[in-house]
């Protein structure tokens, strides 16, 4: 009886082992990259309808080994739908110790004038690893479509009512008859 009962617990510790080495690990690694630095290039202002072009540099230190394939994405997306406007993504390659890559975008502005805003997210891909897909950075950016607003509506309510308070009495005061001094 001793025996069987040794040898159940031996099978349900060797199965034990075998789950558990089966998980995925839960060990710490240490962050993928030390140093990412992201930045755009666009045209600040556009024509409606006007294709333009956008140019996100990543420049950065990952930890390498040389096994894993190294990639970075870029997906352009209209702020207001959330309707992806462009993705398009740069190899990096094997080796990812330091580097410096520029992804090349082209999105189309809105027939109407006005603010347009746009979501840069920046990705940096691993393949053959578990880490996949890692966001990098996540930006929104203001391009003007066609015209800005003239200076004069942009002033604020309360500016355009103080003028108002002053102005009126002054062309009141100007439209007001005068008496002529009349010699006889």
């Amino acid at each position: 009886m001793i025996q069987l009962n040794l040898r159940i617990a031996i099978h349900i510790a060797l199965i034990g082992c075998i789950v558990l080495l089966a998980l995925p690990g839960s060990t710490v690694k240490a962050n993928l990259c030390q140093m990412i630095t992201v930045s755009s290039a666009y045209p600040h202002q556009a024509s409606p309808g006007q294709q333009i072009p956008f140019v996100t540099t990543v420049s950065g230190s990952c930890t390498s080994d040389g096994e894993n394939y190294f990639a970075v994405r870029v997906d352009l997306a209209d702020s207001s739908s959330k309707a992806i406007l462009s993705s398009n993504s740069t190899s990096i390659g094997y080796n990812a110790n330091n580097f410096s890559v520029n992804v090349q975008n082209v999105a189309t502005t809105p027939m109407s004038n006005g603010t347009w805003p746009v979501d840069v997210d920046t990705y940096m891909i691993q393949a053959g690893a578990a880490s996949g897909k890692n966001l990098l950075n996540a930006t929104t950016i203001a391009i003007q479509v066609g015209d800005p607003p003239l200076p004069e509506f942009q002033q604020s309510q309360a500016s355009i009512l103080i003028l108002s308070v002053i102005a009126i009495p002054l062309t009141l005061w100007q439209r007001t008859p005068r008496k002529k001094n009349r010699k006889a």
